[in-house]
């Protein structure tokens, strides 16, 4: 069976020299639990390290990207590039989960593909690569994964409801709620006036034939006000 330092060789011509800061990386917290005699630890200390380098990555692309990017439309492709679901898209595509050591229960529960382990892996994945051979290394691997280009075409044909959304999912906390202000015209004709509240605080307001049509421009006016 191959291992993820043979995959590693064929891929990237890369070489691990630490070999144990890569197995740690790719090491689930219930495989320690049951395999006592396991020289090593889990994950979570790379990822740590991980995740600032993949933030740091995406930005660095963002900014030096040609032509060149408003703060704004980086803000959202930053948050839409390392969002939980992207990451443990690019584990995947990678397909370097089958590397993964993790317990029989873990195992079990389909924690291989599921989206919050793959995330956590993939940053802990790169945090290794990053002490192994520093930025040629990520630069590797990040370059055939990562594809700026097409993120900006998903960016610029995706609707405003979807863009907002993007943009405040990085605080859990924040609620993002649509209500309905007026309606007026005749019943066959109607126009809509919808409004878009952050938190209870009303960001932007939009009519429309239909409500939805209004939901997306008051989606327009509220992301134009955050993105500034």
């Amino acid at each position: 069976m191959s291992t993820i330092y043979d995959w590693l060789e064929e891929n990237y011509n890369i070489t691990i020299s630490n070999k144990q800061v890569m197995e740690d990386a790719l090491t689930h917290s219930s495989y320690l639990n049951e395999n006592k005699d396991f020289k090593g630890s889990d994950y979570e200390r790379i990822e740590f390290l991980g995740d600032s380098i993949v933030g740091m990555w995406v930005a660095n692309k963002l900014f030096h990207h040609l032509p060149v990017i408003d703060e704004g439309v980086m803000t959202t492709m930053r948050a839409q590039l390392v969002c939980e679901k992207s990451l443990a898209n690019f584990m995947r595509k990678l397909g370097i989960a089958k590397y993964i050591k993790m317990g029989v229960g873990e195992e079990k529960s389909g924690a291989r593909n599921r989206n919050s382990l793959l995330a956590d892996v993939f940053e802990a994945f790169i945090g290794a690569l990053y002490l192994n051979g520093g930025v040629k290394y990520i630069n590797a691997v990040l370059n055939d994964t990562i594809d700026i280009e097409n993120q900006q075409a998903l960016y610029e044909n995706t609707d405003y409801k979807s863009r907002i959304q993007e943009y405040v999912q990085s605080d859990t906390r924040a609620v993002l709620k649509y209500e309905l202000l007026s309606e007026t015209g005749p019943s066959n004709n109607p126009e809509f006036e919808m409004g878009v509240y952050l938190d209870g605080v009303l960001l932007g307001q939009g009519k429309g034939r239909t409500k939805k049509k209004a939901e997306q421009q008051a989606a327009k006016e509220a992301l134009g006000k955050l993105v500034k």
